[in-house]
């Protein structure tokens, strides 16, 4: 009987997370867009100078972090809420890191930026398990594995590296979009007006 209660207090916490997500699909959708024109700003015009692609990086983090927080906001009363507020608040830390301190060394950003990801990868990981969301978990691993390739091999130089940071914001870009879209499909469907 306890087994069952803890089967049904999981599915009653994972409907809550789908629920909270597909209220607010589109904020998935600004994060991938920001996060599309910083990849593509990246690779367009690396050479307009580094503190130019560190605002923007600390843009899109911000945007990615507040957009996080008001999901968290939404799941005040579900424990999966925990985990957006720790995404959110990484990422503006991120930002305020970047845009705050641009003398930073460059190996210094490199690591930052590892960092950054990791921890955010991180907490998608456990927000996409918690959830079963397949695209969540791609953005979540997809976070980790480059975060984790840009702490052990900071050597190729500042321009790999932002040139990286460019194609995951765009490949994560993608995958937010595609997110939002499924969560809209599921926010129409629970809708009672939907058709």
């Amino acid at each position: 009987m306890a087994e069952s209660d803890g089967n049904a207090r999981e599915i009653h916490n994972r409907a809550d997370l789908l629920r909270i997500m597909a209220n607010h699909w589109w904020l998935f959708a600004i994060r991938g867009v920001a996060a599309i024109v910083f990849g593509v700003f990246v690779f367009l015009m690396p050479g307009p100078g580094l503190l130019t692609v560190l605002i923007f990086l600390s843009a899109w983090l911000a945007v990615d972090g507040v957009a996080t927080i008001w999901h968290g906001i939404q799941g005040r009363s579900n424990r999966n809420g925990m985990w957006f507020w720790l995404d959110g608040i990484i990422s503006i830390l991120a930002a305020a890191v970047i845009l705050f301190a641009p003398g930073l060394s460059a190996l210094t950003l490199v690591f930052v930026a590892g960092v950054w990801s990791i921890m955010v990868g991180a907490t998608r990981l456990v927000l996409a398990f918690r959830g079963r969301d397949v695209l969540l978990g791609l953005l979540g691993a997809l976070s980790v594995l480059i975060g984790a390739w840009m702490i052990a091999r900071p050597g190729p130089g500042l321009l790999a590296i932002i040139w990286l940071v460019g194609l995951e914001a765009i490949i994560a870009g993608g995958l937010l979009i595609a997110l939002a879209f499924r969560l809209r499909g599921v926010a129409h469907r629970n809708t009672p007006h939907a058709r």
